[in-house]
């Protein structure tokens, strides 16, 4: 997007009908083009008789006859790398946040020739973080996940790598986000990556970065996850599903506190706070062979297990009213609660695809709701599991004719999951990305689970 580009009547519209600030400037710090946004900002600025900006951006938009102190500008022109800041600033006698991103423009010749610099008021953002409850959608009246929010308390301050095990839709990210947002690198970014959506081939570009013809049509360097996070917290959710040999880069990364870029040969220095998620037991896949064990320990240092929605007494009712209110909100629709047979489902329902699974059946209730209830929430009746009260339990022990139910929790969860995968291959006719897309999991994880139930997709064609 060079000067002459901006130029386009429909594109300068886009840019200034965007409210960031977005100005794009030269090697020599000369601002060639600023939105409506930007203009509005700065403290004194003016067109020359060509109609162009010639301002220093230092000088017209703070008032300074220097480089601001927090300017990123000049780091991307060195280094060719997208470059962040948050800084304050007082303005009409209050305290307010901005957030800095700048990424390199290359001209014809290969070189940075131009810096665009996006800048977002965060200051109304922060307090609505602030007024959230401590942990967001993390919501549970259960003792276990009590202990967890008490455990991200103490863990978030240090730099300690954690380890979040627990199954698809347990909540693993947010776990991971209330890590970040309580940790002293919570002004930094939080990069994310879901190892097991990406093939193995492209991982290491995306983990690590590349030089400019490091493979056919890397057409210009590209930084990694790694270097993105830099100063800030880097999350790998399923790392459980990466090969060995992209194991080994991540733990040499770990350990030297430094990454490569594919094709390149010069390290770059790169401090990150680590967490990683995974639904599988490592444990048992490093005794597999399956997963190094030296990467295993590396990164097992604060193991943090999240427990399924069912093993959660009433959480599941808990969560579903704080959705229904939440997306009530936000649909512009005023339902007052679950009617009984709704609450009783949404109780004994035994949850495979755990919250998000839950939030996604309310979120389908209240957009077909057409009174002040929810009358029904649409569970899916082939992996349907009644859970037993207490009282129920006891009651099914004692008749002599019933069954016996000794059989370890493993072997139960399994057969829940087996008996959804079978529901939703019927109901997809065996398509799987629509069973994945149902689930809430990556086609690599249904063809996993396939295969450990010895289920094939040509049986519901």
């Amino acid at each position: 997007m060079t000067g002459v580009a901006v130029e386009d009547g429909f594109l300068r519209e886009v840019l200034d009908g965007i409210k960031d600030s977005i100005k794009i400037v030269d090697r020599s710090f000369t601002v060639v083009f600023a939105n409506k946004t930007a203009m509005s900002q700065a403290i004194h600025f003016k067109h020359d008789e060509q109609g162009k900006l010639r301002e220093k951006c230092f000088q017209k938009f703070f008032g300074s006859a220097k480089q601001c102190s927090f300017c990123v500008i000049d780091q991307v022109f060195r280094t060719g790398v997208p470059a962040f800041n948050v800084f304050h600033v007082r303005k009409d006698s209050k305290d307010e946040m901005r957030e800095i991103s700048t990424f390199p423009l290359t001209g014809a010749s290969g070189n940075v020739e131009h810096v665009i610099e996006i800048m977002r008021d965060v200051t109304r953002l922060k307090e609505d973080l602030g007024k959230e409850a401590e942990f967001g959608d993390m919501i549970s009246d259960d003792a276990a996940m009590r202990e967890i929010f008490e455990m991200i308390k103490s863990v978030a301050p240090t730099n300690s790598t954690v380890l979040i095990n627990g199954e698809t839709g347990t909540g693993k990210e947010l776990v991971a986000r209330a890590i970040h947002r309580n940790s002293k690198r919570n002004q930094q970014k939080m990069v994310t990556i879901h190892c097991g959506a990406i093939p193995d081939t492209l991982l290491e570009s995306e983990l690590f970065g590349h030089e400019k013809g490091a493979f056919t049509g890397a057409d210009q360097r590209r930084v990694g996850k790694f270097e993105l996070a830099h100063k800030g917290t880097l999350f790998l959710d399923e790392i459980g599903t990466i090969s060995q040999a992209m194991q080994i880069k991540i733990l040499r990364a770990l350990q030297e506190g430094e990454v490569t870029r594919v094709g390149g040969n010069d390290p770059v220095k790169v401090d990150v706070r680590f967490i990683a998620a995974t639904n599988l037991d490592l444990g048992e896949a490093v005794k597999k062979d399956e997963f190094r064990e030296d990467l295993y320990y590396r990164i097992n240092v604060i193991p943090v297990r999240l427990p399924p929605l069912r093993e959660r007494s009433n959480d599941a009712l808990v969560l579903a009213e704080h959705f229904l209110k939440k997306l009530s909100q936000e649909i512009g629709k005023k339902i007052e609660g679950f009617s009984d047979e709704a609450r009783e489902q949404i109780r004994t329902y035994a949850w495979p695809g755990n919250i998000r699974e839950l939030r996604n059946l309310v979120e389908r209730a209240v957009i077909l709701c057409k009174g002040r209830y929810v009358e029904r929430i649409d569970v899916a009746s082939d992996s349907r599991r009644s859970i037993s009260t207490p009282a129920e339990t006891a009651e099914t022990q004692s008749t002599p004719s019933t069954p016996s139910t000794a059989g370890a929790l493993k072997d139960v969860v399994e057969e829940v999951e087996r008996k959804y995968l079978i529901g939703v291959l019927k109901e997809t006719k065996g398509n799987i990305n629509s069973v994945a897309e149902r689930a809430g999991v990556n086609t690599r994880t249904i063809h996993r689970k396939m295969k450990d139930f010895g289920i094939a997709k040509e049986d519901y064609k």
